[in-house]
Parts: structure tokens; C-alpha cells; sequence
């Protein structure tokens, strides 16, 4: 007896007449083909991860051909793929010197990965008390135990807090929802300042790191800092001597006009997160990189980091190089760079509709926040599922747009398109935006 396997997919269903009846078969350029033929355009690159766009042989060539010559080895060993995607990370992409590069398959993975060295660092340095991880409010992190304690993620960690370990958070850089109640620039950027506020709080012998995205992504809806907040950071954590990790596996890459976000500060942390935008959708890749001296003061301890079964995979390594050898080539981080303003103005056009209170972000990285009423900011309420029937509603117009929020926070619709993006297909997800969101909220 056959069984239906469509059944089994996916685990919870989606409640949605839109979604559940969607099947992406094939991908190309920056658009989703469905079964029954329909192109939808990809205004989020799926998870903000695809920047090189759908469909690309050569990446498929480098992979096949890593997985029938080695297929697989153990992560800690060396093999021409893991050597060639390390150096070129170090070469082209990361920030000041970074050496000590590990792989791994998710960024939550990655993150969880961060979280363990900088606590092995301060054990190698003989700072056993130093446990605490300082996150951030508004935030995302991974879904792990350990990143969701550090994270600000509310939806994704409740039900969850008797199993995590607590971790203190600083407040988000949200200017619009400001957590003071003040504003830029006579606030003196009190989010950053609150940071040394904690640590005094908490006790500085026990705080190993202050761990954060460079610009807050999808759950707060690309949080832009304001100026002196990551100047203020660097400042705190060097006081105290508490290591800085920098969580670009959603802003690296391009994604917001630098090779990294904290390229715009000029920024050089002790730790930084990789992934999505690494391998471009190709691979399920992520790393960690470190300035060298985490892995001497590890290795001179008798240290060393933990790796998962399929971290640095051959092929997937393989894929991720050619990924970003093609963003080299095409140039098509400097497209951002020309282009990511005129995505910001076409989009910030949407101000003009009444139920849209902010159109922020930076590079290919924007946000639109939606409330009820513009003139206080509240928001609709949480049971009118308004962010996922906008989804429904551009997707009816073939546009797939991507969820932001943390549930407290709500109503956020992301655009991150692929870096191929055109100015007219811009044209038509501003369109799209601008007709769901009439729609969906003027209904309620």
C-alpha cells in the first residue's frame, strides 16, 4: 500500500491556502519556479542567503567534483577544498587578521561555536569565573539552547527558559521603539552605554564576551546602529577585557555593501560569525574566524575547538569558494554598494503608506515596520497574523517577501533581494509591498 508523502511535509502544516498548495520546484536568477509554472520573484533570497542568485552550473561543477575525488573527511584534517576556501576567507573577506577559521553547517551552529571559545579562551588565560556571554535584546542568534539564551529572540525562546542557562541582555539599538525613550544623538547612544552598566552589574570577573550583530537582521527588522554605538562597544569591551563576537552570518558578504557590516565602523573583532551569504544557498556552510590570539592562548592551554560530523565538508567548501569567487569576479558587492541606495529609496517611498511607520536598513538589507497607527506606533494585535497574511498577499502577486520580528516585536516585512537584482524587478516589490500591505491591513 502506497502512503501519501505529502502528508509528512512539512511537520507542522502552514494553515495558509497560499502556502501549503506552493511547491518550488526549480530556482533561476531571482526567481522561484513553482509546479504549476508560475516564476515568483525572490525578494529575500530565500533566508537572505542566496546573493549570487539561483541556478548556477559552475558552483554545481566545483561540488560534484569534490564529492566523487574525497567525498568526505574528518573536519579536522586538511584537504585542497577546506585550504583553498580558508585562505580565501582570510585574503578577500575578513576583517584585520583572523587566521583561526573553523567550519561548520548552520549558523546556529556557528554561534553556539563562538559562544565555546571565547569561554575557552578566558579558561586559557586562567579566567575560569568568565562564563557570562552579554547578548543583545531584539535579536537572533541561532536556535540552539545556548543561542537562544544570549539571543533576544521572545517567540523562538518561549517555553524554553527552565532549559537555558541566562545570560544577560543589553538593550537593541531600536531608534524607532527606543527602550530610554530618548533620541538620536542627545540620547548619547545609552543602548551602547547601558553595555558597561551590565558588566558592572554582573560582576567583570564573570563576563567572557559581548556577542551581537553588526546590524540587527531579521528579527528587529535591519537595525541600523546609530553613530557612536559601536565605537561606545569596542570601548566598553576593551576596558574589561571581555572579547567582542561579531555575528555577520546574515550581514556578511555583501549583503549590506561591505565585504562585512563592521566594515562600516571599521570594526575588528575578536570573533566573527559566518554563514548564508558564504555559500550563497549552495551548501549548508557556515564558520567562525578568530584573531590569532584565541587559538595560541587555546593551544598553549592544551585546547582545542569541537567540531560536528559534517563541518567543513569537502564539497560544500568547494562550493562556497566558487561562490565567492563569483562575487569577486561579477563585482557584484560593489553592485550593492551602486544599487543598495536606490533600493532604499524606492522602498522608503512606502513611508507614504499609512499603515507603514519605518523603512530602514543598508546595503541589500531592508525592513518595513507596519503598525496600526502611525502616530503612536501600536501595533496590530499579535492574533491578526498581519506579517503572514502580507506574505500570502505578495506571493499572490508573485513577489515572495520574508518575516521579521521576535513576536514582542511584529509586523516587520524584510526585502533582501539576490545581488542580481534589477532596478525594475526593485520596481515591482515596491508594487507588490504597497498593495499587500493596503490589503491586508486595511481589512482589519
Amino acid at each position: 500500500m502506497s502512503k501519501n508523502a505529502s502528508k509528512s511535509w512539512p511537520f507542522v502544516p502552514l494553515n495558509s491556502s497560499v502556502f501549503d498548495e506552493l511547491e518550488i520546484v526549480s530556482a533561476d536568477g531571482a526567481y522561484l519556479v513553482t509546479g504549476d509554472g508560475r516564476r515568483i520573484l525572490d525578494a529575500s533570497a530565500g533566508a537572505v542567503v542566496g546573493n549570487i542568485g539561483w541556478g548556477r552550473q559552475e558552483v554545481a561543477d566545483v561540488a560534484a567534483t569534490s564529492l566523487v575525488n574525497l567525498t568526505y573527511a574528518l573536519p579536522p584534517f586538511a584537504t585542497p577544498e577546506r585550504l583553498e576556501l580558508a585562505e580565501r576567507l582570510t585574503r578577500d573577506w575578513l576583517p584585520g587578521e583572523m587566521p583561526g577559521i573553523c567550519f561548520f553547517g548552520s549558523g546556529s551552529e556557528a554561534n553556539e561555536a563562538a559562544m565555546r571559545l571565547a569561554r575557552q579562551y578566558q579558561i586559557a588565560k586562567g579566567r575560569e569565573s568568565r562564563w557570562k556571554i552579554v547578548g543583545r535584546d531584539v535579536s537572533y542568534n541561532g536556535t540552539t539552547m545556548a543561542t537562544l539564551a544570549v539571543g533576544g529572540h521572545d517567540s523562538r525562546r518561549k517555553g524554553f527558559e527552565p532549559m537555558m542557562q541566562a545570560m544577560p541582555h543589553a538593550p537593541a539599538c531600536y531608534c524607532l521603539r527606543c527602550p530610554f525613550g530618548k533620541t538620536h544623538p542627545s540620547c548619547n547612544v545609552a543602548c551602547a552605554s547601558e553595555l558597561e552598566a551590565i558588566i558592572e552589574r554582573e560582576g567583570p570577573d564573570t563576563v567572557a564576551a559581548f556577542h551581537a550583530e553588526p546590524i540587527t537582521g531579521t528579527s528587529g527588522g535591519a537595525l541600523v546602529p546609530p553613530d557612536g554605538y559601536w565605537s561606545t562597544i569596542v570601548d566598553v569591551c576593551k576596558r574589561y577585557d571581555i572579547l567582542l563576537i561579531a555575528d555577520e552570518v546574515l550581514t556578511g558578504f555583501g549583503r549590506t555593501g561591505e565585504c562585512m557590516a563592521v566594515d562600516h565602523w571599521s570594526l575588528e573583532p575578536d570573533i566573527i560569525v559566518l554563514g548564508k551569504g558564504m555559500s550563497g544557498g549552495y551548501a549548508a556552510m557556515s564558520a567562525v574566524a578568530t584573531t590569532a590570539r584565541i587559538p595560541q592562548a587555546m593551544a598553549a592551554a592544551g585546547l582545542a575547538p569541537m567540531f560536528h560530523t559534517y563541518g567543513g565538508h569537502p564539497a560544500q567548501c568547494a562550493a562556497a569558494s566558487k561562490v565567492l569567487e563569483i562575487l569577486d569576479r561579477e563585482q557584484l558587492v560593489e553592485r550593492v554598494q551602486e544599487l543598495g541606495p536606490k533600493l532604499g529609496e524606492k522602498l522608503r517611498s512606502l513611508r507614504s503608506n499609512p499603515f507603514v511607520a519605518d523603512v530602514r536598513g543598508r546595503g541589500f538589507l531592508y525592513a518595513v515596520e507596519i503598525v496600526q497607527d502611525k502616530d503612536t506606533l501600536e501595533m496590530f494585535p499579535a492574533d491578526a497574523g498581519i506579517t503572514f497574511k502580507i506574505m500570502e498577499s505578495t506571493v499572490a502577486r508573485d513577489v515572495f517577501t520574508y518575516f521579521g520580528g521576535t513576536g514582542t516585536v511584529r509586523d516587520i516585512i524584510n526585502v533582501a533581494p539576490p545581488f542580481i537584482v534589477t532596478e525594475e524587478e526593485m520596481d515591482r516589490i515596491v508594487s507588490a509591498l504597497d498593495e499587500a500591505i493596503t490589503e491586508v491591513c486595511s481589512s482589519q
